[in-house]
């Protein structure tokens, strides 16, 4: 069989997997994601995934008062995608002949509905919500794929005004992808007593938020302390601009000494969007031959994997909510395949050049987003010669490097941890909000438009130097003009051939890329 034939037949069985048609052994894999005759097109219906591989679909729904059940009326199917149970009824309670279904938040994997799930306790936390395009702004009709998309959104105080500075968890796709993140708050003002940040949903997603903490160090002289990315934290008491700084148009050093958003960037490969680059630096120690080392880098995402994210979700069309129920229902096979679409753009490879010009891998940053710049630790390891030879391995057109420096360090610290002490919304005070952030026994669930602020108590003796820590997970809303781009068989190839897929969607990209982040930032669903 000729290879072309062969992946034609991979093709042809990874569609009916999403689509759920029966006949081959490995649909008994995915049954969930089945095809079905549902009423997508009615707005008040919703699609509600079940733990069990279950799914129900209401026409007629309410939450009991406690909005920890949903009671409704509609159909049940088994997670074969049968029919089990039709129950029709109306629920002002007249003429009631039936059984409404009760379905207890506990059942509950993935909600699908077309308007918000309001105050409904921790159902709003698993809905994915349908956008109507009557609310896109023009830029996003212009370039859907670049339409505004944000994990929670941080601004604190720089020289008295609020500014931009961190985005929680943008990896975190979905509640099996939770995970928590450090950021650094760069430039932020000195605070001693009280520190506040404003929190927002900027876009169309729903932003599930475990925790918001502050990790403080005081302020020691002209020192400054660093993050690696698995959370340990250094103090550095001398910062070295590189010697040199190359890449493949040629010098680069003048973009990278200062974090100062004047960034290092180039235009993703018009044939392979996974196509990697280099970026040579030099470093001279400067008498600091005796001290620990360390690579600062200062970086943030391009919309490149945003524009993936929204075409995979765009080709899943009708089908996504099924396909991110069947993650969370724990299906690793299918988590672990739609992971490794990500890592095939892969992260920022640090080597370093050792005895006899060999280059070794010493780290590699991945953090995902495209909202903020985050300033990244990777320690060195300990050589004997005077210049430091480095190389950064990159997909092209995926990083913008704002900067790079070498930092002399003195120490391992350990931060203390504030928790909010006072939550505001609309400037009012959010006792809920506040209990949900320190308490953690249920998330604070963050809607398009929602705007918090968050006040924590400082010590007085001395000023401090922030992180921010947060944990959750965000669920990004469907579009509707989106749907009508479904198409499960380039779904499955994204998904099953990444290599492949990258090189197909170049084209596309490479038409959008120009303008991706003027309209990125204009297509905002809440401007600050």
């Amino acid at each position: 069989m000729k290879k072309n034939d062969i992946l034609s037949l991979l093709l042809l069985s990874l569609t009916l997997i999403l689509a759920g048609c029966s006949g081959t052994r490995l649909v008994k894999s995915f049954p969930s994601l089945k095809t079905l005759d549902l009423p997508t097109n009615k707005r008040e219906s919703i699609k509600i995934h079940l733990k069990d591989g279950g799914l129900y679909v209401l026409d007629q729904w309410k939450f009991t008062k406690a909005s920890d059940t949903i009671i409704g009326y509609g159909e049940l199917y088994n997670y074969k995608r049968e029919l089990i149970k039709f129950v029709q009824n109306d629920l002002s309670g007249e003429n009631d002949q039936s059984i409404p279904f009760l379905i207890p938040e506990g059942d509950i994997s993935l909600v699908e509905a077309n308007k918000i799930m309001g105050n409904s306790g921790n159902i709003a936390a698993l809905s994915i919500v349908g956008v109507p395009n009557a609310i896109y702004t023009i830029y996003c009709i212009t370039n859907p794929k670049a339409c505004f998309g944000s994990c929670p959104t941080f601004y604190a105080r720089k020289n008295g005004q609020w500014a931009l500075m961190a985005e929680g968890f943008s990896s975190s796709i979905s509640p099996s992808f939770e995970k928590s993140d450090i950021d650094m708050l760069y430039g932020a003002d000195q605070a001693s007593g009280e520190m506040s940040l404003k929190l927002t949903n900027e876009a169309l997603e729903t932003h599930v938020i475990r925790y918001v903490d502050l990790l403080a160090f005081p302020e020691s002289g002209e020192e400054r302390v660093y993050a690696t990315q698995e959370g340990q934290f250094y103090r550095a008491s001398k910062v070295m601009a590189p010697r040199s700084c190359v890449a493949e148009e040629g010098d680069c050093l003048d973009l990278v000494k200062a974090m100062d958003r004047q960034e290092r960037y180039g235009g993703a490969d018009p044939k392979n969007l996974a196509q990697k680059e280099e970026i040579m630096l030099s470093f001279d120690r400067d008498g600091n031959s005796d001290s620990e080392l360390g690579l600062l880098m200062g970086s943030k995402q391009t919309l490149l994997t945003t524009h993936l994210f929204y075409q995979v979700m765009a080709y899943t069309g009708n089908r996504y909510g099924s396909l991110v129920s069947e993650v969370e229902n724990g299906n690793v096979q299918l988590k672990n395949r739609i992971q490794k679409l990500w890592d095939k753009l892969g992260g920022i490879e640090v080597f370093i050049q050792k005895e006899h010009k060999k280059w070794e891998k010493i780290d590699e940053i991945n953090e995902m987003g495209p909202i903020a710049s985050d300033v990244h630790l990777i320690k060195l390891p300990v050589l004997q010669e005077g210049k430091i030879n480095l190389k950064l391995r990159l997909t092209k057109g995926l990083w913008r490097i704002d900067y790079l420096a070498l930092a002399s360090l003195v120490g391992e610290e350990t931060p203390v941890r504030i928790n909010p002490d006072m939550v505001l919304k609309d400037d009012s005070i959010d006792g809920d909000a506040l209990n949900q952030l320190v308490k953690r026994d249920k998330p604070l669930v963050s809607l398009p438009g929602d705007q918090y602020e968050l006040k924590y108590k400082l010590p007085t003796d001395c000023t401090f130097q922030f992180f921010l820590e947060t944990k959750g997970y965000y669920l990004e809303w469907m579009r509707d003009g989106w749907l009508e781009e479904e198409n499960l068989k380039k779904a499955a190839f994204a998904i099953y051939f990444p290599g492949l897929f990258m090189r197909k969607a170049a084209p596309e990209y490479k038409k959008a890329e120009p303008q991706m982040e003027k309209v990125f930032w204009e297509s905002r669903y809440v401007k600050q």
